[in-house]
């Protein structure tokens, strides 16, 4: 079967896209110590299991360009187009923000939607090399703000909880994911 020329020009932007974000997030590094750009990547390869348009996967590799990098605005327009750029913006946690306030911003787009749900599930999923208070308060945060955004969270979630060495701990945040997790 041949692709469509939609589908050459698509892959031709995601691949623009994805060199942009590749020379941006040059120099850092993940948690664990792996290129940083590796993360975006999974993030858009997530969405690109779900069947997601090219669009969804441009966000993906730019979602933390505003936060960690010197890109511009401008420069994530030209690449992806304002729909990718208002995604990356929602996505994208200003100084000072309120939490309720960058969730809702994040529900009411259905890609700033996708690619947080990804961006948080890849996240979670590499958080085991992490200390044990970063993971806990990942696991925190997820419990309070992100358990339905994909429905593999819940999942690596209590992956997570049964990493720690706090028996206390655990059990707590048990008795608050239990609800979540299929059985």
């Amino acid at each position: 079967m041949e692709d469509s020329k939609e589908d050459i020009m698509g892959e031709e932007i995601y691949q623009k896209a994805l060199e942009y974000a590749k020379k941006k997030h040059e120099g850092q590094f993940r948690i664990g110590g792996a290129p940083f750009i590796v993360h975006p990547i999974a993030v858009a390869e997530i969405l690109r299991q779900d069947g997601k348009q090219v669009e969804y996967r441009v966000a993906a590799v730019f979602h933390d360009l505003l936060e960690d990098t010197d890109a511009s605005e401008q420069e994530i327009v030209e690449i992806g187009g304002e729909d990718v750029l208002k995604a990356v913006k929602l996505v994208t946690k200003e100084k000072e923000y309120c939490m309720e306030k960058y969730i809702a911003g994040i529900k009411k787009n259905s890609m700033a939607y996708a690619v947080k749900g990804a961006d948080r599930l890849h996240n979670l999923q590499s958080a085991f090399c992490a200390n044990e208070k970063f993971r806990k308060k990942y696991i925190r945060e997820t419990l309070d703000w992100y358990m339905k955004f994909r429905p593999e969270i819940p999942e690596v979630v209590a992956e997570l909880i049964e990493s720690l060495s706090d028996d206390e701990e655990k059990e707590k945040f048990r008795a608050e994911i239990e609800h979540f997790v299929e059985k």
